[in-house]
């Protein structure tokens, strides 16, 4: 994660990669199927579930209706 960033920010983007991760596990797929359903390529789903990528409101709205799931479950871990 770049230093450069307060670590608040740090550690949301580090969470909300951790919910994509688990989602996209609970799914069965890989980080290369994710990506070809939602669009975006391979690498940037890697940095996003790393927390090494800002990740826009287009992206999660893309990742979150590839996964079937509403987008709020990529910032909360409630169902």
């Amino acid at each position: 994660m770049p230093d450069d960033l307060p670590l608040w920010i740090q550690q949301h983007r580090w969470a909300v990669g951790q919910r994509l991760r688990a989602l996209r596990t609970e799914k069965g797929l890989t980080q290369m199927e994710l990506g070809t359903r939602a669009g975006i390529d391979n690498k940037t789903i890697s940095r996003i579930e790393n927390g090494r990528h800002p990740t826009s409101i287009d992206q999660i709205a893309k990742l979150a209706r590839a996964l079937d799931v509403p987008s709020y479950r990529l910032f909360h871990d409630d169902p």
